[in-house]
């Protein structure tokens, strides 16, 4: 297995990241109805990346997600990941988790979510591993804010902090048989330490050794989804340009263009008269 092969089965603890902001865009329609959901979801990526880092390899993913909403706030989330290389097996993921509207301005979410491999990758532990997160969203007028705080629990741990800034944008006409076409533009901020080096197959000196301890900025990314829902289906298509920062020199992670296509389909189990 190639050097930082294994890391990119931190991938799907991306979805982790996004779970707040995709819940917020959500939060509208759940209030109306006050309903419980269903919400069942499958994409494409042409490349995995974690922190905004490749580690060098250049590897396509398949993953499918489905996320069980309870109109008090709780979730329960199960995700499926597929590598499209041999040397990477499926990932599995579940999850369960909060979010709370406090104001029509201001939100929270906790959640923990643990993700298992398959046996070849239990030499390095990749196999079983979880995050647990806090995130606090703002919308202040000219955008919507969120800082979250992750901690991948691993051995030793790492500490991450993920800034996201965005703003909504929708045609006001309706497209394609009713169509809403709308877009997001996003920028998100990285940092943390970086003990998940250590499983990815790396020789440290010790002077590299104590670097991955260091609280960095990893990388940044910059991305604009654009969607086109309906009441209950909704497709997507997000470019994204990925720029990792402070890489070490064993580190192969180079900025790179990125692309992920997604359909999601809602169902509403209840509903309030």
């Amino acid at each position: 297995m190639k050097k930082g092969l294994v890391l990119l089965f931190f991938h799907a603890l991306i979805p982790c990241l996004c779970f707040a902001q995709d819940l917020k865009s959500q939060t509208d329609s759940v209030t109306k109805e006050s309903g419980d959901y269903l919400i069942v979801s499958t994409g494409f990526q042409n490349k995995a990346s974690f922190m905004s880092r490749d580690f060098g390899q250049k590897i396509p993913i398949f993953s499918s997600d489905l996320l069980f909403w309870h109109r008090s706030g709780a979730y329960l989330s199960t995700t499926l990941s597929k590598f499209l290389t041999t040397d990477l097996s499926w990932q599995k993921g579940v999850g369960a988790g909060f979010f709370k509207p406090l104001s029509s301005k201001l939100d929270v979410d906790f959640s923990y979510h643990h993700f298992f491999g398959a046996s070849n990758l239990n030499s390095t532990g990749q196999d079983n591993l979880g995050m647990a997160q806090g995130t606090i969203g703002l919308d202040w007028g000219i955008l919507y804010s969120t800082t979250q705080a992750m901690y991948l629990v691993n051995s030793p741990g790492d500490f991450f902090i993920t800034s996201r800034h965005s703003r909504y944008f929708e045609l006001d006409q309706p497209l394609l048989a009713g169509g809403i076409l709308s877009f997001e533009p996003r920028f998100t901020l990285f940092l943390g330490t970086s003990n998940y080096y250590r499983i990815g197959g790396y020789e440290f000196t010790r002077n590299q050794y104590l670097e991955t301890q260091r609280f960095i900025a990893q990388g940044l990314e910059m991305a604009i989804p654009i969607s086109l829902s309906y009441s209950r289906l909704e497709f997507q298509l997000e470019p994204r340009w990925i720029v990792p920062t402070q890489v070490p020199d064993y580190d192969a992670s180079t900025s790179s263009f990125q692309f992920a296509v997604k359909v999601s389909h809602t169902f509403s189990f209840k509903r309030s008269k």
